[in-house]
């Protein structure tokens, strides 16, 4: 995604150079490259939230005092009484419908509108797609135009399975094939949800009536499909990474705010389907075990004040603002501290590591391995991490508290179950004489010694595949 500096600028009330707001950018872990006064970046799956000028704004607060002050609607807006159903209320619980009339001529866009175009370089498309478009980068809530007049009867949100055509907005033409979330109107395909709306219901040049879409859809159900028919999207990459699911209206009202700026409105209507709202997260204020995942001592002040300034709400515990769905653990509060802090500026401490330690060990692992190989073994090596730890081992297994994989979120109590796995791959793939080792650590909670040394061997089939024991099966 590219940032104009200039753009970013006008969010913050202090004016770094570029040079300054692209260090505290990396520090923050916003990698980029700089290009006449334009940031490419590059984000994480996990960061969705800064996929915008208001994003990357809020997280440089902690640096740099931002504005995010912008101009919205604050009038009544009547409900719209739109015949829409979701039938995937699960992969989409929150919605809204913005139904827009005008008149007359566009205006010449303003400055803020048309820098952006011109300093991305971007084509203009229509006067709706451009401010949807423009609201995107400015917000990172992706919004939809739909012609009012080429839609006609009621609208469905469902996961079809069926097999469909769909021409993209691009008129790109794509058979629809698996479980893919759309809308559809009277049986056609209006938009593949969060990826790219069709031609047959686009705005043009001529559009006087406009239905928009904002909508949060669970990145699960969105991920892939643009791989997938090669629809690759601003939408898509925002929806994947995961939007604010509470910012729906206030995105329309920044909308219509623009419009209005633009074109004279003569009728306005607004219509909500929100299943379950967003559940905040909190968590307890727990300053040891932030300074223990630092390595270092921060004061409780230092700590609370940095959070605040990244948005998080402080009182009797922290409260996670709705757009950082990234953060569900002490560990991500750690993380956030150490951002602010700068990882170059965490003091070093050196592991001090005995020399000859565990060398008799290794001596004795060698020579078993040697032992192992020479009777036609062969070694396997798997992860410590497993899903469960079954349950004879499950009072003495340690949970991780951070893990990489929400699916192995415990170290392993034992490597029996690994090498049935491993036998049993070997066998699904016809071998017939199968002997594997593996030499590697264990890990219980309630043992004195939490971390033992384990040898498992496992074969099955031929002894071996030499003319003497080819018919010979392992004992």
């Amino acid at each position: 995604m590219k940032i104009a500096y200039k753009h970013l600028l006008n969010l913050l009330f202090t004016k770094p150079s570029i040079n300054d707001l692209s260090d505290k950018m990396i520090q923050l872990g916003h990698e980029h490259e700089i290009e006449d006064e334009i940031f490419d970046m590059e984000y994480t799956p996990n960061r969705g939230d800064c996929l915008s000028l208001v994003g990357l704004a809020r997280d440089l607060n902690v640096f740099f005092k931002n504005n995010l002050d912008l101009n919205k609607y604050k009038h009544d807006i009547p409900y719209l009484d739109i015949d829409f159903k979701n039938n995937s209320n699960g992969k989409c619980p929150e919605i809204s419908f913005l139904y827009v009339e005008i008149d007359g001529e566009v205006s010449e866009y303003k400055d803020y509108l048309e820098n952006y175009f011109i300093d991305l370089d971007i084509n203009k498309n229509n006067f709706f797609t451009d401010i949807s478009n423009y609201v995107g980068y400015e917000v990172g809530q992706p919004t939809h135009c739909y012609d009012f007049d080429k839609i006609n009867g009621p609208i469905t949100l469902d996961e079809s399975s069926l097999k469909s055509k769909f021409q993209t907005l691009h008129n790109k033409n794509i058979d629809l094939d698996g479980k893919d979330l759309v809308f559809s109107n009277q049986g056609r395909v209006i938009n593949l949800a969060g990826v790219m709306g069709s031609s047959n219901s686009s705005c043009s040049e001529k559009t006087k009536k406009v239905l928009i879409e904002c909508a949060y859809f669970k990145p699960e159900s969105i991920i892939g499909k643009a791989l997938k028919y090669d629809l690759h999207s601003d939408a898509s990459h925002k929806f994947e990474r995961g939007v604010d699911p509470n910012c729906q209206e206030e995105v329309l009202r920044r909308f219509i705010h623009i419009l209005s700026e633009h074109s004279n409105i003569t009728e306005l209507a607004l219509y909500n389907n929100r299943l379950e709202g967003h559940l905040d997260i909190n968590l307890e204020i727990d300053l040891n075990k932030i300074n223990q995942i630092l390595g270092m001592d921060i004061s409780i002040n230092h700590y609370l004040t940095s959070l605040q300034k990244l948005g998080f709400h402080v009182d009797k515990n922290i409260t996670v603002p709705s757009y950082r769905n990234d953060i569900v653990h002490q560990n991500d509060l750690a993380e956030e501290v150490a951002r602010v802090i700068g990882y170059d500026n965490i003091p070093v401490k050196e592991i001090d590591i005995p020399t000859n330690l565990g060398k008799s060990i290794i001596n004795v692992e060698d020579s078993i391995k040697s032992v192992l190989i020479d009777n036609g073994f062969y070694e396997v090596i798997n992860s410590p991490f497993v899903g469960s730890p079954g349950s004879q081992y499950e009072k003495n297994a340690i949970k991780v508290d951070n893990p990489l994989d929400s699916n192995r979120q415990y170290l392993r109590t034992d490597i029996t179950n690994s090498l049935v796995q491993n036998l049993l791959f070997n066998e699904r793939r016809q071998q017939d004489s199968i002997k594997l080792f593996e030499i590697s650590d264990i890990y219980l909670s309630s043992e004195g010694n939490q971390k033992q040394r384990r040898l498992g061997v496992i074969a099955s089939g031929r002894v071996g595949k030499n003319y003497r024991d080819f018919s010979q099966k392992i004992d």
